[in-house]
């Protein structure tokens, strides 16, 4: 085989359903110099079996059996094999796109990532498309632009690895934090965007990303998403902070910890305490919160969604004490609804 311009990681944890649609769609592709590196997360289904069927035939496909330590764990195994020019993610339970990896791989002109589109696919029906707003390759100064363009709705088009191609030797000793299993992709895919200085960006759908439903926001409220939250939150403000430092001007980077910290996260946080019982709404847990947000110049009481007027109003007044009595109240009073009702 020629010299390898791709490695595709795909981590693989029982996905004995939807793997032959994924690998299929990877071997049916135009595009032939890629390597693909199936790790096996300590599967319990069938799936070590298809992906040892893939290695067997294809000499491009290499499987690595593991013991279970979640998808970041699998996605950096991946990562320490391999090979090529650059490195591509693709979930097991998702598919490429047709003539994807062509299209995508011969705008690469030597940037540090490569951004394509995707399209939402529910219950197998295509549904919306998320794509970058123009074809264009970015360097230096010009990210500004890349990041005024396509950092839109909850940052839908840059919060995941996959539709994307990163440049290997940008990736460098960077891996995904196997500490966290929620929004792990997004703090690496942020990680990556601080370090490198070119970008281009293909405004067609590359990849399928499969919903099923009842598969979006199942545990979202549960205590040990808040504890995730506390434990990403730090971490993606740090990461803001310095893209804020090296890009000063770019108006949407500097809207994010606004927007996207306080604006979505510690509002979800907060309408989790207003809604439901939780053991861990403490003086500790609300002092974090109230601490995060007050790092945000921007916040004021209707400056996010008019129905977080009153969690942010709690804020202003700057008692926590008052604060916990409120939202104790508030969630026994839902709960004691909700068993009347």
């Amino acid at each position: 085989m020629d010299k390898c311009r791709l490695s595709i990681i795909v981590p693989v944890y029982n996905a004995e359903e939807y793997l032959d649609r994924c690998l299929i769609s990877i071997l049916e592709q135009e595009f032939a110099s890629y390597e693909v590196i199936l790790v096996d997360d300590g599967s319990t289904d069938s799936s070590p079996l298809i992906c040892d069927r893939y290695s067997s035939v294809d000499p491009r496909f290499r499987t690595v059996h593991k013991e279970n330590g979640g998808v970041s764990s699998a996605r950096n195994a991946g990562l320490d094999l391999a090979k090529g020019e650059y490195v591509m993610f693709v979930d097991s339970d998702d598919s490429l796109l047709p003539d994807s990896l062509e299209m995508m791989m011969e705008h690469v002109t030597g940037e540090d990532i490569v951004v394509g589109g995707y399209t939402v696919y529910i219950c197998g029906v295509p549904g919306r498309e998320v794509l970058p707003n123009e074809a264009r390759s970015y360097r230096g100064e010009d990210m500004n632009r890349f990041y005024n363009g396509n950092i839109r709705r909850n940052c839908e088009m840059l919060d995941a690895p996959w539709s994307k191609i990163f440049r290997r030797k940008s990736i460098g000793g960077l891996r995904f934090c196997e500490d966290l299993c929620y929004a792990e992709d997004k703090l690496f895919v942020f990680n990556f965007l601080a370090s490198c200085s070119s970008a281009c960006t293909c405004p067609f759908p590359v990849y399928a990303y499969h919903t099923r439903s009842g598969s979006l926001g199942s545990d979202v409220v549960s205590d040990r998403h808040l504890m995730q939250l506390r434990r990403f939150l730090p971490a993606y403000a740090e990461v803001l902070a310095r893209l804020e430092e090296r890009y000063p001007s770019c108006v949407k980077i500097n809207e994010l910890y606004h927007k996207d910290v306080v604006g979505r996260y510690i509002c979800r946080i907060l309408n989790i305490f207003l809604t439901r019982k939780t053991r861990l709404l403490d003086e500790g847990y609300l002092g974090w919160i109230y601490e995060m947000m007050s790092a945000d110049k921007d916040l004021g009481v209707f400056s996010v969604r008019f129905a977080q007027a009153g969690n942010i109003l709690l804020y202003k007044i700057g008692n926590i004490g008052f604060s916990l009595r409120m939202y104790r109240m508030c969630s026994a009073l839902v709960s004691m609804f909700k068993k009347i009702r």
